[in-house]
């Protein structure tokens, strides 16, 4: 059961962007509960359809592993995003198992695929709004295999870290940058040394810092 203030933040987040029925809203509401997640919990698709999730606060990543435990991460999720995490829909539209890793503490409004399937089959805008979310998330995996498949390391390192960086500087150690990347750590590591022995980046404490345009 949800409480006023995380009945809000549904309602301003999720269903206030739809025509829906009072009875309905009410509906989610009451089956709607929230859910939180430590720091490197991991979730997997493969226990089952949990349903539709708004992160409130938090940090998630999803990634993809190969057989030999190699990580590369496909898309995240941060505050107000949202995702469906449910096999069934992963696997239909991706042949590929996708699994969720916590990277700070994370607090979500999960909507039960139950609840969830119901506004989607009677309201054909819902609908339309889970296929582009999948769609999206689907173009994100492409995109990141193509980055992997055809883009040298440095380059990918380059773009991550301007990606995700937050007044040019990130936290994150040589291990997930690797996994963030679908690299080798050992491979990581010495091309960040040339990209610092180049003057590119600062690397001080398990922070990377980018001293100019890369």
């Amino acid at each position: 059961m949800l409480n006023e203030a995380d009945r809000k933040f549904l309602d301003e987040s999720f269903l206030s962007k739809f025509e829906i029925s009072d009875a309905h809203k009410q509906l989610v509401m009451e089956k709607s509960l929230i859910k939180t997640f430590k720091k490197d919990e991991i979730i997997y698709t493969k226990d089952g359809c949990k349903g539709f999730i708004v992160v409130k606060s938090g940090n998630i990543r999803a990634y993809i592993a190969s057989s030999n435990f190699k990580e590369i991460t496909v898309f995240s999720l941060k505050d107000n995003e949202s995702c469906v995490l449910c096999s069934s829909c992963v696997k239909k539209n991706f042949e590929i198992e996708i699994n969720l890793q916590v990277y700070e503490d994370t607090e979500v409004v999960l909507i039960p695929i139950d609840s969830y399937k119901i506004l989607r089959d009677i309201y054909p805008e819902i609908m339309s709004f889970t296929l582009n979310l999948i769609s999206t998330r689907f173009a994100s995996v492409i995109t990141v295999m193509e980055q992997a498949l055809f883009l040298p390391l440095v380059e990918r390192i380059k773009n991550f870290l301007e990606q995700n960086s937050t007044d040019s500087s990130i936290k994150i150690t040589h291990e997930q940058l690797a996994n963030h990347i679908g690299s080798a750590r050992e491979a990581v590591s010495r091309v960040l040394k040339e990209m610092e022995k180049e003057g590119q980046i600062e690397q001080k404490r398990g922070v990377i810092t980018l001293r100019h345009a890369v």
